[in-house]
This record gives C-alpha cells, sequence and structure tokens, in this order.
C-alpha cells in the first residue's frame, strides 16, 4: 500500500496556539514601547529591575483620558507572565506605607518612567523594605522626586 503524499515526521515542532496569541496580544497592548521594560533576557540597563526608581502615570477617568495621577516608588518585584506581567512599587506617603500593583499592558497606564537604575541589590524580591523602610530612603532620587510631586 503506497501513500501519495509523505506523513508527517513525530519531530516536527507546530506553534503553540496560545503562545502565538499571548505574542499577539502583547503586541497590540506594546502602544509605547513598555514591552522592552519587562524582557527577560534584555541588559540589565535596559529592562526594569527590582530596586529601580519608578513613576508610572496612569489615567483615572476613561472618558476624560488628560486626568491623569502620578505614582513614583522603588520597584520591589516584578511578575514576569506574557500579557499578565505586573510589578509592585512602594512609597511612604505621609509617613505610612504605601504599596500599588500595576499590570504592565493595562490601558490604564500612560507611562513608565524608569527614573533611577538599582544599585547593589542581590535579591529579586525586596519585601524586606516593608519591615526597615529606612533602606529605601538612602536612595537621593526617592526623597528629591517625593518632594517635588
Amino acid at each position: 500500500m503506497q501513500f501519495e503524499t509523505p506523513m508527517a515526521k513525530p519531530e516536527e515542532k507546530r506553534p503553540n496556539v496560545m503562545k502565538v496569541i499571548e505574542r499577539e496580544a502583547i503586541v497590540r497592548a506594546d502602544v509605547d514601547g513598555r514591552s522592552k521594560l519587562f524582557v527577560r533576557r534584555a541588559a540589565p540597563k535596559d529592562r526594569m529591575c527590582a530596586g529601580d526608581i519608578v513613576q508610572v502615570e496612569t489615567i483615572n477617568s476613561v472618558s476624560n483620558p488628560s486626568l491623569t495621577s502620578s505614582f513614583t516608588g522603588v520597584c520591589i518585584a516584578i511578575y514576569r507572565r506574557g500579557i499578565d506581567t505586573s510589578f509592585i512599587l512602594r512609597n511612604i506617603v505621609q509617613k505610612v506605607g504605601v504599596e500599588v500593583r500595576y499590570m504592565a499592558y493595562s490601558p490604564l497606564l500612560k507611562r513608565i518612567e524608569v527614573l533611577q537604575k538599582a544599585q547593589r541589590v542581590r535579591r529579586a524580591k525586596l519585601f524586606y523594605l516593608r519591615e526597615n523602610p529606612g533602606k529605601m530612603f538612602r536612595q537621593k532620587m526617592l526623597t528629591k522626586s517625593a518632594k517635588t510631586s
């Protein structure tokens, strides 16, 4: 019995449909090039890392995009999960520690800007800053930016 077309070899790889859909979603959501901040294999100077001082500008009203608010803080954690990538910023506002979690590809985020890169951080998650907030303010840029905003 002869086959007209050769059968597919089992070692041939087909594209994973869910990965293709996720990549397309990231391309659609990446309006200002923010995906470069969250690439795992990028150089540390090009990507966002834990310990960086970051300013995020968010849109408050969907009907009026000119109403925005900004939050500046130390990035204490990044969760790289494709389209569900998120990060946590921490700052002290009126002597109370405030943590805000942002979804990186949310349409309500207007701008993400790294103000200062981290120096000498050896951990991926900086949750120890919750117990010892004085370590956070040893970075001069954070105290300057908190006074201006």
